[in-house]
């Protein structure tokens, strides 16, 4: 995985362990279909599902209080 990847893995640990979140992590070189699917634009990439449904693609993760953001919203029914 690349630099930014690890960071950005490394800041997303942390949010999903402080909210008890699991999530899946995917090397997209051996899943170009998703990234036609759901056209990927770059990576890294996080993509929150609701409901089956995509709701949000993150592509800069900025920060552990961003992230946090993020998942205050999302997490919101």
């Amino acid at each position: 995985m690349c630099k930014t990847c690890d960071i950005s893995e490394t800041m997303l640990q942390v949010v999903t362990e402080m909210r008890g979140i699991d999530y899946e992590r995917l090397n997209l070189n051996y899943h170009k279909d998703l990234i036609e699917l759901f056209k990927i634009r770059s990576a890294p990439a996080l993509l929150l599902f609701k409901n089956g449904k995509l709701f949000r693609e993150i592509y800069a993760f900025q920060s552990v209080p961003y992230l946090n953001e993020i998942f205050d919203q999302f997490l919101v029914d």
